[in-house]
């Protein structure tokens, strides 16, 4: 315990080191704004104002030690209320303070149009973004997903009372995350539209104000949420699923049941939300 006291310490303090960083301020502008002679209101832009580079070392820090932070609760201390409080620090700061970006989904569009689109270059931060989570998917299976994804933790928090959802509905509409990338990486081969950022259901949220009809997405979503474990990471996100879920498979350490004391009670696979616990078969009988 007094490691992970340690470690949640060293990114409290990389928080705070990056709010109190010098450079840009979030609402600076790159350039000055044009002086007009008659009365003009500048209109509200719709991305967070470009950041300085040392802020967004502090980004990949932070990313990082929350990467770690993930690994040893799940791995090591195996502790819930643990990962819900590095939640909660990871909606504080990647959602709320960064609002929303940059995030390893909507990294998903850099990426793709760095390798299709001539002349453009991702930068080096957002390639990390990108990267460092399927790494340690790799290594310790989807500890982004459980305790260092804003959009997840937004989700966990107004979790009230789960239901069960019917495996059948569960795994048709486990398909649609993978019909989602395919559609953001043929939208930003072509060069037509950034659809994960356009129309990511909480971005609204961490920059307290969009889009009308975002915002009632972003809702009706919170609210299937306190009924649900995190339907949109179950079936809609672009990255889990589909790039850290098929990372995870071939992890060299995850999360598991502990083989020696499992009873084969079941009761984990009832109380799971997510629905990700299958109840172990038997010895000596063989599956259908």
């Amino acid at each position: 315990m007094k490691a992970l006291k340690a470690i949640i310490i060293a990114l409290c303090l990389l928080a705070a080191a990056a709010v109190l960083a010098p450079g840009q301020a979030a609402a600076q502008r790159r350039f000055p704004a044009p002086q007009f002679e008659a009365p003009y209101e500048m209109p509200e832009t719709a991305w967070p104002a470009a950041r300085a580079m040392s802020r967004e070392v502090v980004d990949v820090a932070v990313l990082f030690v929350a990467l770690g932070v993930a690994a040893y609760i799940a791995l090591k201390a195996r502790s819930r209320r643990a990962m819900f409080v590095l939640s909660v620090l990871a909606l504080a700061y990647f959602g709320f303070y960064r609002r929303g970006c940059v995030c390893p989904i909507g990294a998903i569009q850099n990426v793709t149009a760095g390798l299709a689109l001539p002349g453009y270059v991702v930068p080096v931060t957002v390639a990390l973004f990108f990267a460092l989570p399927l790494v340690f998917a790799l290594l310790f299976g989807r500890v982004f997903c459980s305790g260092v994804c804003p959009l997840g933790a937004i989700q966990e928090v107004v979790l009230i009372k789960p239901v069960r959802v019917p495996q059948w509905l569960d795994r048709t509409l486990g398909v649609v995350p993978f019909l989602y990338l395919g559609a953001a990486v043929m939208f930003t081969v072509t060069d037509t539209l950034w659809i994960i950022c356009r129309y990511d259901p909480f971005v609204a949220f961490f920059r307290l104000g969009g889009d009308f009809p975002m915002l009632i997405a972003g809702g009706v979503v919170l609210i299937s949420s306190a009924f649900i474990g995190r339907p949109y990471c179950r079936w809609l996100c672009p990255y889990g699923v589909p790039l850290l879920g098929t990372v995870s498979r071939v992890s060299w350490r995850r999360t598991s049941i502990t083989p020696d004391e499992c009873v084969n009670c079941t009761l984990c696979h009832k109380a799971c939300p997510y629905g990700a616990i299958e109840p172990k078969t038997p010895e000596g009988v063989h599956e259908a």
